[in-house]
């Protein structure tokens, strides 16, 4: 593949220079990059693409399995949406999670391994890649994982859904880009995500993540037409077990004013209550006359508890890296 070949060149060429923080593995060679996850991923040939954390000190990986088997779905899905015989060879090499699982794993162990060497960050964020252009290549970036965003948390409601809810596809990160930037233009201080809205009022998912409100002690969130997070699934299970009722449907944004909290979820983020909720004009960056709900997330607030809930068991649902097979050489 063009890209991931001349990427491979440029980082053994500059290797050695402080400035390349981040690490690399293309099939399980490592290499390190300048390129963070979103320049890495916006840089070369669209493919199917999902992002993982570590937990216990960079020794394991949330839901590894949940990661491997929706990147080979999202392989197959965008093949099936667009045939092809280069994407017909990626479907046999990478389109169920046997197939994809040992050169998967092989890449981000490499690249774990390499960036660890040369790092002291407590925790990683892994991002992994299968496209397929002259050939198929699977491929992970590793960084540190960021810190959780400063309160308040605040959530601006003004995407239209994507074209593949089923299938997470790179070209969705150069897609989202000029909303991002009226998310950046902000005059209220930073924005930490945008909704996406079906019939301009109900949301179905953030741009990189899973979207609840809580209504009348309930956790709402879309059933259908959202691509299935990690942590959306533990936070279901959660409520399962806790017994907070779930209902499976998109929330109303025009009916903010009823519910009693809201919360996004990812890798980055695990389950994240919204401080603020803004409504910004088609094409303007959101204003403080914008905002259209501001919750209570204290100690007894249901969002509140539902976090500290979620992030208990982010370990107990995570595999260690270590197991993971090298490279063969």
């Amino acid at each position: 593949m063009r890209f991931f070949a001349m990427s491979v060149l440029s980082a053994r060429a500059l290797s050695t220079t402080p400035t390349k923080p981040f690490v690399v593995a293309v099939d399980g060679v490592a290499e390190r990059t300048a390129l963070t996850s979103k320049e890495w991923l916006t840089a070369g040939p669209s493919g199917a693409y999902t992002t993982a954390r570590t937990c216990a000190n960079g020794a394991r990986l949330f839901e590894w399995d949940m990661h491997v088997a929706r990147t080979a779905e999202s392989v197959a899905s965008m093949v099936a949406a667009a045939p092809s015989a280069a994407g017909a060879a990626a479907v046999a090499a990478a389109g169920t999670a046997a197939a994809l699982r040992p050169r998967l794993e092989a890449s981000v162990r490499a690249a774990v391994d390499a960036f660890r060497a040369d790092s002291d960050a407590d925790e990683l964020k892994v991002t992994v890649l299968v496209s397929w252009d002259e050939r198929t290549a699977v491929a992970a970036h590793v960084a540190p994982l960021p810190p959780p965003p400063a309160r308040p948390v605040r959530v601006e409601a003004r995407g239209a859904p994507r074209s593949n809810a089923a299938a997470k596809d790179s070209s969705w990160v150069r897609e989202r880009a000029p909303l991002e930037a009226l998310m950046a233009a902000s005059a209220v201080g930073p924005v930490n995500e945008l909704l996406l809205l079906e019939g301009g009022r109900y949301a179905l998912e953030g741009s990189q993540t899973n979207f609840f409100a809580v209504e009348g002690g309930a956790l709402v969130t879309a059933g259908d037409g959202v691509l299935f997070g990690t942590v959306r699934r533990l936070a279901l299970e959660v409520c399962a077990r806790e017994g907070v009722p779930v209902e499976f449907r998109a929330p109303d944004v025009e009916a903010a004013g009823t519910w009693d909290g809201a919360l996004v979820s990812s890798t980055s983020r695990l389950l994240l209550p919204v401080d603020e909720l803004y409504a910004p004009a088609e094409g303007e960056p959101s204003r403080p006359g914008d905002l259209l709900r501001a919750f209570d997330n204290g100690d007894g607030a249901l969002a509140a508890k539902l976090a500290a809930l979620v992030a208990a068991e982010v370990e107990a649902h995570s595999s260690p890296v270590a197991a993971f097979p090298a490279a063969a050489s």
